[in-house]
């Protein structure tokens, strides 16, 4: 049972970003912009400088217009996906897949988020090789969870 205060706060959140969707809408050229992934890293908790960002972007900007379109979002996204050489620049998709995975939206990634969207994506096997990866120490020694949802990781 949640608290009255607690409601009037998810309330204030939900309008304010219903205020920032609209204005996303609103936008005639639905592109993002690099003051969007600016502040797409800045709440994940990175500051970054403006040629970090640019070169993020220029990674995806097939046009080389400053901006990134949905067609250029979607094959920086198919290409990433099926890069198997790991020779694809992946900046900007590391932030997109990490954005994607961090499902409560704490600018953490705890292993039960990573879990839900590796099994759905690589099945039961590849989905605990890759988990001990990301969250298992560096010998490669089993994940041990820590708290209520494990061990989390940042985006730095």
């Amino acid at each position: 049972v949640q608290s009255r205060s607690e409601v009037e706060k998810l309330e204030a959140e939900q309008s304010k970003l219903y205020g920032v969707l609209n204005d996303i809408r609103k936008r005639s050229d639905q592109h993002i912009r690099p003051q969007d992934t600016a502040a797409a890293m800045k709440g994940l908790g990175r500051r970054v400088t403006k040629k970090e960002v640019h070169d993020m972007m220029w990674e995806v900007d097939e046009k080389l217009d400053g901006v990134i379109d949905w067609e250029e979002f979607r094959l920086m996204f198919e290409r990433n996906i099926r890069d198997t050489t790991g020779l694809e620049p992946a900046t900007f998709y590391h932030m997109v897949q990490f954005m994607i995975y961090d499902g409560d939206g704490n600018g953490m990634v705890s292993i039960d988020e990573t879990m839900n969207m590796l099994y759905a994506r690589l099945g039961r096997e590849r989905m605990e090789t890759t988990i001990t990866k990301l969250f298992g120490s560096e010998d490669g020694a089993p994940v041990k969870e820590v708290g209520q949802q494990g061990g989390e990781i940042d985006f730095g």
